[in-house]
């Protein structure tokens, strides 16, 4: 009968070891898991921080574009109104048969382009 008390115990033991074993080792297991599903929140987060920021980046450049195709349109449009004027009007046969018109406002205009270009080149040390 003490044989097998002490087979039995020491069976008991056995088992009982192995178990706590098992337990430690799925405790390890658990921290690790833990450790990464820390390190995969933390990695979730700054990925939801940068969607963010690049959907507002993304928001201002239609911003952008929106204002640059209305600028666009408001200069194609003041640039069809000069050719529609241009082409009303003929400059050459104007100026022929006006020059005391269009003569002052050339000579005004080709005056004021050389005193600019005079002003840039001088030195101003």
């Amino acid at each position: 009968m003490l044989v097998i008390g002490a087979l039995a115990f020491g069976a008991h033991k056995f088992i009982v070891g192995n178990l706590n074993d098992t337990i430690e080792k799925q405790a390890m297991q658990i921290e690790q898991y833990v450790a990464q599903n820390v390190a995969l929140q933390t990695v979730a987060d700054m990925n939801e921080s940068t969607i963010r920021s690049l959907e507002e980046g993304a928001k201002a450049q239609r911003e952008q574009i929106g204002n640059l195709q209305d600028q666009f349109n408001l200069a194609t449009a003041q640039k069809n109104e000069a050719l529609r004027i241009f082409n009303d009007h003929d400059i050459t046969k104007l100026a022929k048969n006006k020059p005391g018109l269009m003569q002052p406002r050339a000579n005004a205009a080709t005056k004021k382009e050389f005193d600019l270009l005079e002003l840039l080149s001088t030195d101003t040390n």
